[in-house]
């Protein structure tokens, strides 16, 4: 069996991608093989990279065929298909499905699994606004980002629909099973994504495989804009170097302080109302596919352009460009 780990942004793909590379030796004691072809380069040669993100890039850098991976990912299915196979990155979510399927083309369709996990969209939404402000690559304010943002999706709620994604993923590759996971820390195995993931797919945690179960606490809104800012001066990798530092700062930590509260509930139940047949094919047990959100009082009274925000930013920023000094 070979899965096929289309990693939705934002759910620990990062996180499950290197476990299974620094642990290949142990994992394949318990019958997990992690495909090389479309982690090595086509020439050969050097380490294999920690996800399959080069197949994305040859798709998106050029219109070659996709045969030279073709023929090396069937050849090595061949060589391990008495093991569960996994291939995984977070780029084949959005990628070009019909050009990625060719890749798959000589594996049968009974012995291939898709796979992604679902997060709530309103927790995507933040995720994916902090990650863009973080590497610099807002191109607005952020009420203005959030809103057009927004307004996008009500006209077009495909772009954050599972509906909408299940069905361009069969199209893709007919007769192919998928298998929905729900990214919900406090469901997961362990509360982790290295657990959940390989129980998912049965295959057993090894004996003395080491996984890094961090708490990472949400870096905050005006932290990751500051971090934005440096970005844009120092580059993204100084950048990504001092955000690996910990800052004891209330300042700096915080979740739900991207989308204000009505906005959130607008957002998740619009999209809800776009997965209900998604919900009741993959997971009938579940009212609904995310139980809502209980903010806090503060978090109830959120809003972005006050005083209050612009004072975090301020705060933020003092602090990064004094990190950013002391590299």
């Amino acid at each position: 069996m070979l899965w096929l780990h289309m990693g939705m942004p934002k759910t620990g793909s990062t996180a499950l991608q290197g476990y299974v590379r620094q642990n290949k030796d142990p994992l394949a004691e318990v019958g997990l093989h992690y495909m090389e072809a479309g982690r090595r380069r086509l020439e050969g040669g050097g380490r294999p990279t920690i996800s399959h993100n080069l197949i994305a890039f040859h798709m998106n850098q050029s219109n070659e065929p996709m045969d030279a991976f073709r023929v090396l990912m069937a050849e090595e299915y061949e060589a391990h298909q008495d093991q569960t196979c996994l291939v995984s990155s977070e780029m084949f979510y959005t990628c070009d499905l019909t050009k990625l399927a060719q890749v798959f083309a000589e594996i049968p369709s009974r012995e291939l699994r898709i796979t992604f996990y679902c997060r709530r969209y309103s927790d995507f939404f933040e995720a994916d606004y902090k990650q863009r402000a973080k590497n610099g690559r807002l191109w607005s304010g952020a009420s203005e980002y959030v809103q057009d943002r927004l307004a996008k999706i009500k006209a077009n709620p495909a772009i954050l629909s599972y509906a909408a994604k299940l069905d361009q993923i069969r199209q893709a590759f007919p007769g192919v099973t998928v298998v929905p996971l729900l990214y919900d820390r406090s469901q997961m195995v362990e509360g982790h994504i290295v657990d959940d993931f390989l129980s998912r797919i049965g295959v057993p945690l090894p004996t003395g495989g080491v996984v890094d179960r961090p708490s990472n606490p949400s870096q905050s809104r005006a932290a990751s804009e500051a971090f934005g800012i440096v970005s844009r001066a120092i580059g993204r990798k100084e950048s990504r170097q001092l955000r690996r530092r910990v800052v004891d700062h209330p300042v700096m930590v915080r979740k739900y302080d991207v989308l204000e509260p009505e906005e959130r509930v607008w957002l998740d139940e619009c999209l809800a109302k776009e997965d209900v047949a998604f919900q009741k094919e993959f997971f009938p047990d579940r009212p609904q596919l995310f139980h809502p959100v209980e903010l806090n009082e503060t978090d109830q009274k959120f809003r972005r352009d006050t005083p209050e925000e612009y004072d975090a930013l301020r705060q933020a920023s003092e602090i990064v460009f004094r990190m950013a000094l002391e590299r």
